[in-house]
């Protein structure tokens, strides 16, 4: 233990886990001078876990969500408890990881808009994931809330459904929409460039990767429907490098086949828009990232490594049901709603995480 600091001190510094810091105060004493009592070691589990995963009063409303109550409507605080501080490590572990990821997709090279975006990438300050955190939790309630069989496409037009999906968003500031909607952006760049690039992306890729070799064109696979089955790559025809403990990106797979042409792949973004951001973030590490076989797309028999990851993903969205094809994503245009109502004019989302205040 560092000098000069008390025991309570120390378990709240913000670098350490939550799940430590339930170890060390439920089941080994910190220091043999400090007897805390069980029901005095929630308050201090709870302020470490609004420091490193705060804010708090946005991620308990989408741990305590259910159908029972429309999502707007308050509740009463739930009593501290470690079910519930499981699930709060649970969603903040995911908005810190979609806090890490932030920059390099905020600021990818791969940005038409501004080409040279990743000149500026940096790590996001405390208070930008502080903000990130916030946004995520409030996606991932409105994905519970109104993404899911109850939702289908007719319905999404009627003034009544238009009504209840705005009352959530109306207890937000515009600024804190903004927020929510450049969150959102980076999602949809993380399924355009990782989970299910269109058929332009592919081939953009395979030309920097290979050039004009055209021996290589048997490689390109570009499929028009979301629904239609993707044939296997064909077995790559050089050696294979293993892969990089620091550099974890796996473009080979994403490069082989492509989700469809630029009109096609817009309405493919918005139905994938619909996935909360843990079934994203599932989606983008088992696609781009470590390759595991998590929650969302374990024990697809058949699949093996270096095989079609975008079968796993077609195939978890086929499970979905036909309410989610051809249904897009409704947050945007909600924004869009409750922002008119106050009479204020469009608001550009993208940055508003890390110009606020600017």
């Amino acid at each position: 233990m560092q000098s000069g600091k008390s025991a309570l001190e120390f378990v709240v510094e913000p670098q350490f886990r939550i799940w430590g810091l339930h170890h060390s105060l439920l089941l080994l004493p910190l220091d043999a001078s400090v007897n805390i009592p069980f029901q005095q070691r929630f308050p201090i589990l709870f302020s470490a876990a609004e420091r490193q995963l705060g804010p708090l009063h946005s991620a308990i409303p989408l741990c305590t969500h259910n159908s029972s109550q429309a999502p707007h409507l308050p509740r009463p605080s739930p009593p501290p408890s470690l079910s519930l501080l499981r699930q709060i490590l649970d969603v903040g572990t995911t908005a810190n990881a979609w806090a890490d990821l932030y920059p390099s997709i905020h600021w990818s090279s791969s940005n038409n808009d501004n080409p040279d975006a990743s000149s500026s990438r940096r790590l996001l300050t405390s208070t930008e994931r502080y903000r990130l955190r916030r946004a995520c939790y409030r996606i991932w309630l409105y994905s519970l809330a109104y993404h899911h069989a109850s939702f289908p496409r007719y319905s999404r037009r009627q003034p009544a459904t238009i009504r209840l999906r705005a009352a959530l968003l109306r207890g937000w500031s515009t600024a804190e929409l903004a927020e929510i909607l450049d969150l959102q952006a980076v999602l949809r760049k993380a399924l355009e460039q990782h989970i299910c690039p269109s058929n332009g992306t592919v081939i953009r890729r395979h030309k920097e990767r290979y050039g004009h070799d055209s021996s290589r064109d048997s490689m390109l696979i570009v499929n028009h429907h979301l629904t239609c089955p993707s044939p296997p790559p064909p077995p790559p025809p050089y050696p294979q490098k293993p892969p990089s403990l620091y550099y974890q990106h796996n473009w080979q797979n994403q490069t082989w086949q492509g989700w469809g042409d630029d009109v096609h792949h817009f309405y493919v973004l918005e139905d994938m828009l619909k996935f909360d951001p843990g079934e994203i973030y599932q989606l983008y590490d088992f696609c781009a990232g470590s390759g595991r076989l998590g929650e969302i797309v374990g024990g697809r028999d058949g699949w093996q490594p270096g095989g079609s990851k975008k079968t796993v993903v077609e195939t978890h969205v086929a499970e979905m049901g036909d309410w989610f094809v051809n249904n897009g994503q409704t947050l945007g245009e909600t924004v869009g709603f409750v922002v008119g109502e106050r009479g204020e004019d469009e608001i550009e989302g993208e940055g508003a995480i890390v110009h606020a205040g600017v």
